[in-house]
């Protein structure tokens, strides 16, 4: 069984270099791939409305991150940490088609060039 990071499209913004991921522990966000919490298939699972509903956040296994992730821009990152995964279009649409569960939402990932959600009246 794989672990997993947890992608947050909620603290990911357009104007944002790096895709934020969860912290270990359920504790926060990070852009570092070594900040990031690890988490497994039963954790998720067990709780997929609060780990895996696409509209805030989802699971996407550990390896995928893992080889997208390249070295932080230095300066823009605590003692540059990283590595990092760059907030652009072709990371975000290896990321959506490694999801390997269904969500309750379709993710919206916001990225330098996507399309802006329309605001709810």
């Amino acid at each position: 069984m794989s672990d997993f990071y947890i992608v947050s499209v909620k603290h990911t913004r357009r104007d944002q270099q790096y895709i934020t991921v969860w912290r270990p522990n359920d504790c926060g966000y990070a852009w570092p791939l070594s900040w990031a919490g690890k988490y497994d298939e039963t954790s998720i699972k067990a709780r997929p409305d609060y780990y895996h509903n696409g509209y805030d956040s989802f699971a996407v296994p550990c390896e995928v991150l893992d080889e997208l992730a390249v070295p932080v821009i230095p300066g823009t990152v605590d003692n540059d940490a990283g590595p990092v995964v760059m907030n652009n279009r072709d990371n975000w649409l290896r990321i959506l088609a490694a999801i390997q569960w269904p969500t309750k939402d379709q993710p919206q990932p916001q990225y330098k060039g996507a399309r802006r959600q329309k605001e709810e009246a």
